[in-house]
This record gives C-alpha cells, structure tokens and sequence, in this order.
C-alpha cells in the first residue's frame, strides 16, 4: 500500500515567512492595493531591514527599491511621453499606454519570479530596478 499524500493544506510554508511575505506585498501594491501594500512593505522593510538572516535581508531590500525605482519609472516616463507629446496627440497616448501596461507587466513577472524564489529560499535580484546582491 502506497504511503499517503501529505495534506498540502496543513504542511508548513516553505522558505522564510518575512521574505515571502515581503514579494507577495510587492505584488498586491502593483496589482490590488497600491499605496497601502506599499506602505506595508517599507514597514515590514523598516522593522526587519537587520534580520540575522541575509535571504530575508535580500527580499526586503529587493522589493522595497524595486517598488520605488519602478514607481517612479512608471509616473516619471508616463508623465515625460505626455509632456512631449502633448495630451491632444493620439500618438501620445498610444506609445504612453503601451508603456505603461509594458512595464507594469515586467515588473508583475519579475515579482512572481521573486515570489518563486522566496519559496525555494533562495536569494532574488530584479532585473533592471533591483540592487546589487552582495556576496
């Protein structure tokens, strides 16, 4: 008789609970609660940002500036491609809209592909807006 299947229910989360805690926050403030998961996050960042882990340390530290330099990638090129090609061009809102949704995308996948990595408990560097990891 096979051994019976663990209950993927009741078995505990895999990898550190702050660093998956810290991706899956990233995630809800592009996606459900932007702003409140937001200011979460920089809590969470700012009461564990000296963890004795490093993995957690690497999460926090990821999700935390990638937030703010993606944020303000978003509004700065958002607000640029406006500003030069003006609000009644419909080329504007075309390339602006394009852009937007282009790059929120990325940064959504670059988040689940921190969130995997958190789980796997493994150490995550954001492509484009996300710090050096320190060895």
């Amino acid at each position: 008789m096979p051994a019976p299947a663990p209950d993927l229910l009741k078995e505990a989360m895999p990898g550190p609970g702050l660093a998956i805690a810290a991706e899956a926050l990233f995630l809800v403030n592009l996606m459900i609660a932007p702003g409140l998961a937001f200011v979460l996050l920089v809590a969470l960042w700012w009461r564990h940002r000296n963890h004795p882990s490093p993995l957690v340390r690497n999460h926090l530290a990821q999700t935390v500036t990638a937030s703010l330099w993606g944020g303000a990638m978003l509004v700065g090129v958002s607000v640029a491609i406006f500003l030069l090609g003006g609000f009644e061009n419909p080329w504007s809102w075309v390339v602006g809209v394009l852009y937007f949704v282009s790059f929120h995308a990325m940064l959504i996948l670059f988040g689940v592909i921190g969130l995997n990595r958190a789980m796997l408990a493994r150490p995550y560097r954001f492509p484009i807006v996300g710090p050096r990891l320190v060895e």
